[in-house]
């Protein structure tokens, strides 16, 4: 007969709280007996963890059987259940025992992974309820891109072929300048809005400019020591922004 519950060790003194059985002599093929006298005799909040202790040793054990282990609980629940309700229903024990043994199903049920003891009508209406949700999350998404696609141009500008350097250099340039009032026209903390937004609004003749090779060209720190290849030489340096009051 297949043990879904972890019995205690005859003799224990100092079993786990969650362990079923009498400290001495037991009969190990009514488990389901002790699993629900132990249970009878814990508060509600430890009727998760008292389930998932079972649950952890009889997986342990069975081959991960959780679903096995799942049904054979609830199916004993309800067998409780009834089994009160032939009782007197208007006797305290009854009563108490009725209220624990459906305060242990609902918490249970949070277990069911697999809809075993949900109605059709009810796991047809929590699906309904995520597909509305989802329609909901993709009508706000669609928003969104609608609102973006505003600011997406309809072709890239293109640069003819062989000044993608001089492209580079002005808004280096376009980095470097300040108003009348001594503070920088644009500022940024990171390099990245330059070299993205050459590569998104500008192509270098028919082809695509590659974000590596931008990168390249404007480094994080802008003192250090540029990868060979990645600077602007100075014959390629053929304008030179110049503020409209300066003497130069």
């Amino acid at each position: 007969m297949k043990e879904y519950f972890k019995f205690r060790d005859p003799f224990d003194k100092s079993p786990h709280k969650f362990e079923i059985g009498n400290p001495i002599k037991f009969d190990r093929k009514k488990g389901d007996n002790f699993f629900f006298k132990k249970f009878f005799s814990l508060e509600p909040v430890e009727y998760a963890k008292y389930y998932k202790f079972h649950l952890d040793w009889f997986v342990l054990y069975n081959d991960n059987t959780e679903k096995e282990f799942f049904t054979h609980v609830l199916d004993k629940i309800d067998d409780q259940i009834a089994h009160y309700h032939k009782k007197s229903i208007t006797a305290l024990d009854t009563i108490k025992s009725l209220d624990a043994l459906r305060k242990f199903k609902d918490v249970v049920g949070h277990f069911d992974k697999w809809h075993i003891k949900k109605s059709l009508e009810t796991v047809v209406s929590e699906k309904d309820i995520e597909i509305l949700k989802l329609k909901k999350e993709i009508l706000l998404l669609k928003k969104q891109i609608k609102l973006l696609s505003r600011y997406e141009p309809d072709q890239k500008i293109r640069l003819m072929d062989g000044n993608l350097t001089q492209l580079i250099d002005l808004i280096k340039q376009i980095q470097e300048l300040e108003t009348p009032d001594g503070k920088k026209l644009a500022r940024s903390q990171s390099q990245s809005p330059w070299y993205k937004m050459i590569g998104r609004y500008f192509q270098h003749g028919e082809s695509e400019i590659s974000l590596e090779t931008l990168r390249n060209y404007f480094p994080a720190n802008k003192t250090g020591k540029l990868i060979k290849g990645s600077d602007v030489s100075e014959s390629n340096k053929l304008f030179k922004i110049i503020p409209i009051n300066s003497n130069l």
